[in-house]
């Protein structure tokens, strides 16, 4: 057994998720507190957030650094990716010097992995 808080809403409800192999899920407010319990259980995604590097057009040093300062852009997955993976994906962004400027929304990182799941800027950078 195993016990989870729902985050499917502001409720917070104390999910208990039963074993193999139907999983069954008490405690529940709503369907969709079953469906999270289940998931988070046999397959567990993250929205992930994080920041890559920015630099201006033609403003880099030989050694590839931003020569106006360290400006970050903050980026995030569209949809859940698995959360064993989430380290990977982070290592990823952190390599990452995107050329400004860079509108909110833009891909960043497109289907990463074939997984269907795009890394966008969530701020615009000047």
């Amino acid at each position: 057994m195993k016990e989870l808080i729902c985050v499917v809403c502001p409720r917070g409800c104390r999910l208990s998720v039963g074993d193999a192999p139907d999983f069954a899920v008490t405690g529940n407010g709503c369907p969709r507190g079953a469906a999270y319990g289940k998931e988070e259980t046999l397959f567990p995604m993250r929205i992930v957030t994080a920041t890559c590097a920015a630099i201006r057009g033609g403003d880099v040093n030989a050694s590839g650094d931003s020569l106006s300062g360290p400006r970050r852009v903050p980026v995030k997955t569209t949809g859940g990716v698995p959360r064993a993976r989430v380290g990977e994906l982070v290592a990823l962004v952190q390599k990452i010097a995107v050329r400004l400027p860079v509108r909110e929304g833009d891909v960043i990182v497109a289907d990463w992995e074939g997984m269907g799941v795009d890394v966008v800027a969530t701020r615009s950078v000047e």
